[in-house]
């Protein structure tokens, strides 16, 4: 049982009342005065800006958002909230929600009740699972928010088809860390000594607190080097800007390796002791030395021994950041390069200690009783996730999202559930993707009116915005090391505007219909209450109060006497890689493609600081920064640049094996001749969203649909383009 940790507690004075009912009033300034004086409530909240889900406290008066703002103690947020999170924030008023359940008419739609798109759903779901198996039937989400509910219509229809977008994002890092190490491992940036960031840029894609954190280590006198082929928002604060051939992050890795062996650097009592696989790892790659990886990186041999031995003097304090989207499904050679990453870290010995890297800290939640469903057999997954013969060393709990549309053209997946995600935009090749909608049914659940929604869905379920509802408590974790676990829940700050509903009456309207009853006989409120249950002191009124719980059991270093991994152990050679045909440990392995003709270049892509993704793309706020600093356009090297004769702001033809799009440029000394870079955001192509509606290119336009075999990536900067001055 878990314990408060006192000297945490806020002391937040709960709201002190509500807008009673109000008389009418015979003039505009009496019922003005009357509204002017109605009390301004708090209500602690989760942010949407972003993953992260900062915890903020959420400020309304009348029904109407005044403001918002981080609180204090959550680990991501410290107090602070970033752009997005303000704008997005504003987003509840946005005109491109969708306000009401829609069907699609022709060409477009028309509103129906919620009676009415339940009643409909439910008939054709019936329809298409006794005609097909409930195999047919997929639910794809971004993250797993929605599971719980899921789980239940997939278990009442037999269907084992639960996806996420994460092979789309980061699904390297999350399928190496487990079988290697049994966990995933975060950085205890504050407390470094020494840190090289490789492909992740905290300052762009933005964990205010994490920022923070790194700045009190640089004040004190930690290192901080960025290896990245772009000058990013994270290397303008940085002692040292290295930049790298884009691909090549493994190479760059194993020389690391290769020093800190060759230069008896390593933690010997780690490997000796912890470590299954150091010897084949070693044989096969005693030959991958800084002069190697020179060639190969086009890093200076010089500069790799120095970055490797100025580690290994500081560490266990010093580690290789872990990383996120930026090297975890970009390339052939992704799984490998996240392998490498375990590796470096392990020979610094920064394992399970203060000031290198030790994982989350959590607690555990209850769950709600309730109703089980009968048993039904599943079949196979649809994407071959997790099965022999197939994607076996794919993690079956996240699946292959961006083949969706070739099962579907295939008639394996007859009828899909798309909620918070939005395929068409963030997977490869929006064209590819669009064949989505051939499926008997397509029911989409966002907030707004995406691409997705717009092009693919029978049915639009509009999902009550995060600032209308209600949710479970979660444990604050992940990207940064903390020693104190923490839990905050999402309180409804505001009534719903429009004729929405959050995802559990959704799910549970739809299981209704099909003549399922009773498995949604629990509220919100109980869910929270069954969580609570196993933590001692917690309980609804403290968790409206102080919205974060932070608890007294903490981190204590020390390596584990046995591991959650098939041997025990942390494996530089990975048995589930070899039993299927991969090698066990990384080996170089170059990316598929290489830029050859003078006018080629590599596409990569990023985060802005002020963006996420395409989410925030018809946001008026944060499009007009766009606007101010011209972030819509795509950077190049400035000698490649002058080669060509293109200058600043000139308009250009971008050409993949995909698609020809044009952009402007930004013409730069900050990022590597080899390839070009545009944020990840823009190429709206919803017609309802006005303000966003064709602002730029997005990288998804020109990438070729693939799947890497290990982790199952999209490999989403395997992707070579040719740039011509003015339109083709």
């Amino acid at each position: 049982m878990k314990k408060f940790n006192r000297r945490t507690f806020l002391k937040a004075t709960a709201a002190t009342g509500v807008v009673a009912t109000v008389p009418i009033y015979l003039s505009l300034e009496d019922h003005k005065k009357v509204a002017s004086e109605a009390p301004v409530n708090k209500v602690w909240s989760r942010c949407h800006g972003c993953s992260s889900m900062c915890g903020i406290g959420v400020y309304t008066k009348n029904n109407r958002l005044w403001k918002i703002e981080g609180h204090p103690l959550h680990l991501k947020s410290g107090g602070r909230i970033c752009a997005r999170g303000h704008g997005v924030a504003a987003d509840i008023y946005n005109s491109s929600r969708v306000t009401q359940p829609m069907k699609r008419v022709g060409e477009g739609f028309e509103p129906i009740s919620w009676e009415q798109a339940f009643s409909e759903i439910g008939d054709k779901l019936n329809s298409i699972v006794e005609q097909y198996s409930g195999d047919s039937v997929l639910w794809i989400e971004h993250g797993p928010r929605g599971k719980a509910y899921a789980d239940i219509l997939l278990d009442l229809v037999g269907s084992p088809n639960y996806c996420t977008h994460y092979s789309t994002c980061f699904t390297s890092k999350t399928n190496v860390w487990p079988k290697m190490v049994g966990t995933t491992l975060a950085g205890d940036h504050e407390n470094a000594d020494y840190m090289l960031f490789a492909g992740r840029n905290f300052a762009g894609a933005i964990i205010p607190n994490g920022m923070s954190k790194i700045h009190k280590a640089l004040d004190r006198g930690a290192k901080l080097v960025v290896v990245d082929p772009k000058y990013s928002e994270l290397a303008k604060v940085a002692d040292e800007w290295i930049p790298i051939r884009p691909g090549t992050d493994l190479a760059f890795f194993l020389a690391i390796a290769h020093t800190l062996i060759t230069e008896d650097l390593y933690d010997k009592n780690l490997v000796r002791n912890h470590v299954q696989g150091f010897d084949e790892f070693w044989a096969a790659n005693n030959t991958t030395d800084a002069d190697w990886a020179a060639e190969v990186t086009g890093i200076p041999a010089e500069t790799i021994r120095r970055i490797a031995r100025e580690m290994a003097a500081k560490a266990p304090k010093a580690f290789l950041e872990p990383g996120y989207h930026g090297l975890h499904s970009h390339y052939v050679n992704s799984t490998k390069t996240a392998q490498a990453n375990v590796i470096v870290n392990a020979l610094l010995g920064n394992f399970y200690k203060i000031g290198g890297l030790y994982p989350s800290q959590e607690v555990n939640f209850g769950t709600v009783q309730r109703k089980t469903p009968p048993f039904k057999r599943k079949g196979d997954r649809a994407d071959g996730a997790g099965v022999a013969g197939k994607y076996p060393t794919v993690e079956p709990g996240r699946g292959i999202a961006q083949i969706t549309p070739k099962l579907v053209e295939e008639g394996i997946l007859k009828a899909l559930f798309i909620y918070n995600y939005n395929p068409l935009r963030t997977a490869p090749n929006p064209a590819e993707q669009m064949k989505i909608k051939n499926a008997e049914l397509v029911v989409v659940i966002p907030t707004d009116w995406n691409e997705t929604a717009v092009h693919t869905a029978d049915y639009v379920l509009p999902e009550s915005y995060y600032l209308e509802r209600t949710e479970t408590p979660n444990t604050v974790s992940g990207h940064l090391a903390h020693l104190y676990p923490q839990i905050m829940p999402r309180f409804k700050a505001l009534e719903p505007i429009h004729d929405t509903k959050p995802i559990r009456d959704i799910v549970a309207g739809i299981v209704e219909a099909m003549g399922h009853e009773g498995y949604f006989n629990f509220t919100i409120e109980d869910e929270i209450e069954a969580a609570i249950s196993t933590l001692d002191g917690v309980t609804m009124e403290r968790l409206q109060q102080e919205g974060l719980i932070e608890f007294t059991s903490h981190f204590k270093e020390g390596l584990p006497g046995e591991y959650k991994t098939s041997t025990g152990k942390i494996n530089f050679s990975v048995p589930e890689y070899k039993e299927n045909g991969f090698t066990g440990y990384p080996v170089w392995e170059p990316p598929a493609t290489w830029p050859q003709a003078e006018n080629e270049f590599r596409l990569i892509h990023g985060k802005q600081p002020w963006h996420s993704h395409c989410c925030t793309s018809n946001n008026p706020y944060l499009m007009s920064i766009t606007k101010d600093y011209n972030g819509d356009w795509m950077w190049m090297n400035a000698d490649r640049a002058k080669y060509l004769g293109i200058k600043n702001g000139d308009l250009v033809s971008v050409t993949s094996s995909v698609t020809s799009k044009q952009t402007r440029v930004k013409v730069t000394e900050l990022i590597h001749p080899d390839c070009v870079w545009i944020a990840n955001t823009y190429g709206n192509f919803s017609e309802k969203q006005e303000l966003g509606f064709g602002v730029g290119i997005n990288f998804n336009d020109f990438l070729e649909l693939q799947v890497e075999p290990m982790a199952g990536g999209t490999n989403g900067q395997e992707i070579i383009v040719s740039i011509t001055k003015g339109v083709n």
